[in-house]
C-alpha cells in the first residue's frame, strides 16, 4: 500500500485519535485504490463533490456545533447532557459563570471543539482532490460544461471551509490543491483574519468561474438523496455573495472588532446576495436517514428544547404586560402570551389541546407562526433556573423527530441553511453601520418585521440606534435555527454571558500531532473568551475526512435514538 498523497498527507496532520505516544506522522493508506480513483475516475470525482456538498450543509447544521453555540448565545436552552449542552450553557454550576472549552485530548467535553474542525477540513479534502483531478490530471467529468461546473463549486467549497474556520476558530490552515505538502509539519498556521481573507478571495474566484461557464441547474443529488434542490449558476453566485457578507459581518468577536468591519463592503456583497432580484433560499432535503439537520431536529421539538427566556422575554411583549415572559424563569410557569408579534401571537399550536402531551393550547386564529407556549416546563429543575422556559420554537417542527402526529410532520422536508431573509438583514446592517440609505435599510427590515411579524413599519427616520435595535430583534427571530448565526450575532455586540468563549481553539488531538502546546478559550481563566489559556496535559492517525464522516454517522445514530440524558 502506498503512502497518502496530496491533501491526504496533510490530513494526517489535521486529524488524530487513538492511543498515546505516536512517534511518526507517516501512515499507509488502506483505501489506496479509492485515493487513486479520486484523481483519475470521472465518476469518483463527481461523487466527491456530492459528498462534500452533503457534508457541508450537515456540518453547518450539526448538534455539536450549531446547536450548542446557539444555546451558548442564550437563544435556545435545555438542561440535558446530550452534546454537553448542560456543561457549556449552565451558569455558575461547574464554573463560576460559563465554562471554557474543555480542550483536553481525552475529555468527554471535547467533541464540540472537534465537530467543525474535522467536518470542514474533511470536505476541504474532497474539494482539493476534485481540483487536483481537474487542474493537474486534466480529468473531464462527462463534458467540459459539467467539468467547469464541478471546478467552480469546488473552489466555492474551499471558500466555505476557510470562512467557516475563520468564524469558529482562532487559527487554522489555508491549503489548496496547489499547496506543497511534501513537509506537512512545515505548513504555517494562519490567523483567523488570513482565513477570512482567503475565503473572500476564493469566493471571488468561484464567481468568476461561474460567470464564465453559466448553467441552468446543478445536480439535485448534491442537496438530497431524494428531492434535493437544483440551483442555477446565477443562484450559486447569489449564495456566494451572501456568504461573503457573512464572512465580514459575523467575523468580529466583540463590539470593538464589530466597529472595524467594512460595512459598506458588507452592503455591496449583500446587494448581490440571496434576496437581490428574485429571492431564493438555499436548502437541502432532510430524509432523516442519510441527510438531516441536528440543529433543527432538536431545537424545534418542544418536548426537548425551549427558547431561552432572554429571547422569550423580548418577543412576548404585548398589550398586556402581565403576559410577558420573565427573564430569568420566575420559578412558576410563564403565562400564555398575547404578543404584538404575529410570529408569537397567543402561543397556541397544534390540532388539539395538549398536543404531544405538553399542555399546549389548540391553534386559534391568533396562533403564532414560529413559537408555541406550554405551561409545562420539562427541564430538570436541579440543573438550574436558566434552563427553564415555557416557549418553544416550532417554525421548523416538520424537521424534528418523526412522530409528531401530523402527516406533514414526519421528520422530512427542505432545510434552509442560508435564506433571503439572512441576506436582507446583512444588507440592512451594512447600510445602517456604513452610513448608507436608512430608508432602504428600513425597507429591508420591514420585509419580515411587517411581512411576518405584522409590526409597525419602519421609515428610516428613526435614527441609527432605533434601526439597529429593530434589526437585532429581527435577527433574534428570523435567524433562530439558521446554523450558528445567533452565536455570531450575539458575540459581536458583547451579548454573550460572562466567560463564554468567543471562538474555539485548535482541537487538542490536532495540537498533539502538531507538537504544539495545548490551549483553550473562555471560563474563569479567560473571562473575555479571546485570550488563549492553558488547555490540559498522543495518538494514531485517521484522515480528517474519515473522522468527519464518523462524526456524522454518530449523529445519525443519535438522531434516530433521540434520547435525552
Amino acid at each position: 500500500m502506498r503512502k497518502l498523497t496530496q491533501w491526504s498527507r496533510l490530513a494526517a496532520v489535521l486529524a488524530v485519535v487513538g492511543t498515546a505516544g505516536c512517534k511518526s506522522l507517516e501512515v499507509t493508506n488502506p483505501n489506496a485504490p479509492d485515493a487513486e480513483r479520486a484523481f483519475s475516475d470521472p465518476g469518483a470525482v463527481a461523487g466527491l463533490v456530492t459528498g462534500a456538498m452533503r457534508t457541508w450543509v450537515q456540518v453547518r447544521e450539526n448538534y455539536d456545533g450549531a446547536l450548542v453555540l446557539t444555546a451558548m448565545a442564550d437563544a435556545y436552552t435545555a438542561s440535558w447532557n446530550n452534546f454537553n449542552l448542560r456543561y457549556y450553557t449552565s451558569y455558575g454550576v461547574e464554573c463560576p459563570e460559563r465554562c471554557g472549552w474543555d480542550n483536553r485530548p481525552t475529555s468527554n467535553f471535547r467533541f464540540q471543539v472537534e465537530a467543525f474542525w474535522y467536518g470542514y477540513y474533511g470536505l476541504l479534502s474532497s474539494a482539493n482532490d476534485v481540483l487536483t483531478a481537474i487542474r493537474q490530471n486534466e480529468v473531464i467529468i462527462g463534458s467540459q460544461a459539467s467539468t467547469d461546473q464541478l471546478e467552480a463549486i469546488s473552489v466555492m467549497l474551499q471558500g466555505v471551509v476557510f470562512s467557516s474556520i475563520a468564524l469558529n476558530y482562532d487559527q487554522g490552515f489555508v491549503v489548496t490543491e496547489a499547496t506543497d505538502l511534501s513537509n506537512p509539519l512545515a505548513l504555517p498556521l494562519e490567523d483567523r483574519a488570513v482565513l477570512r481573507d482567503s475565503a473572500i478571495a476564493k469566493f471571488d474566484q468561484a464567481v468568476a468561474l461561474l460567470t464564465a461557464s453559466p448553467f441552468s441547474s446543478s445536480p439535485s443529488t448534491w442537496l438530497g438523496v431524494v428531492n434535493g434542490r437544483s440551483y442555477s449558476s446565477a443562484e450559486w453566485i447569489k449564495l456566494i455573495r451572501t456568504m461573503q457578507a457573512e464572512a465580514l459581518a459575523y467575523f468580529p468577536r466583540n463590539a470593538a472588532e464589530n466597529a472595524q468591519v467594512n460595512w459598506s463592503q458588507v452592503a455591496t456583497y449583500a446587494s448581490g446576495g440571496l434576496s437581490s432580484g428574485a429571492a431564493v433560499d438555499f436548502e437541502f432535503y432532510q430524509d432523516f436517514v442519510t441527510m438531516f439537520s441536528g440543529l433543527k431536529n432538536w431545537s424545534n421539538d418542544i418536548t426537548t428544547m425551549r427558547v431561552d427566556t432572554r429571547l422569550a422575554h423580548i418577543i412576548t411583549a404585548g398589550p398586556d404586560p402581565s403576559k410577558v415572559h420573565a427573564d430569568p424563569w420566575p420559578g412558576v410557569s410563564n403565562p400564555q402570551p398575547n404578543a404584538f408579534d404575529a410570529r408569537v401571537g397567543d402561543g397556541s399550536w397544534g390540532p388539539a389541546d395538549d398536543f404531544l402531551g405538553n399542555g399546549t393550547v389548540a391553534e386559534t386564529a391568533n396562533a403564532g407562526s414560529d413559537f408555541a407556549w406550554t405551561p409545562h416546563n420539562n427541564m430538570i429543575p436541579a440543573r438550574g433556573q436558566f434552563h427553564q422556559s415555557n416557549l418553544g420554537h416550532i417554525r421548523y417542527s416538520y424537521a424534528a423527530y418523526p412522530g409528531y402526529g401530523l402527516p406533514e410532520q414526519d421528520g422530512t422536508g427542505q432545510i434552509p441553511t442560508y435564506t433571503a431573509t439572512m441576506n436582507d438583514l446583512l444588507w440592512a446592517e451594512g447600510l445602517i453601520r456604513g452610513n448608507g440609505s436608512a430608508a432602504q435599510a428600513a425597507a429591508l427590515i420591514n420585509n419580515t418585521r411587517v411581512g411576518r411579524g405584522h409590526l409597525t413599519p419602519l421609515t428610516g427616520g428613526e435614527g441609527q440606534a432605533a434601526l439597529l435595535a429593530a434589526l437585532q430583534y429581527e435577527q433574534d427571530i428570523e435567524l433562530l435555527g439558521i446554523g450558528p448565526t445567533p452565536f455570531y450575532n450575539r458575540r459581536r455586540i458583547d451579548g454573550l454571558w460572562p466567560m463564554t468563549p468567543r471562538h474555539m481553539p485548535i482541537p487538542a488531538k490536532e495540537l498533539s500531532v502538531l507538537k504544539l502546546e495545548l490551549y483553550t478559550f473562555g471560563g474563569p481563566e479567560n473571562p473575555a473568551g479571546l485570550a488563549p489559556g492553558a488547555g490540559a496535559p498522543s495518538q494514531s492517525v485517521r484522515s480528517a475526512r474519515e473522522i468527519g464522516e464518523a462524526m456524522l454517522k454518530a449523529q445519525v445514530r443519535e438522531a434516530r435514538r433521540h434520547k435525552r440524558n
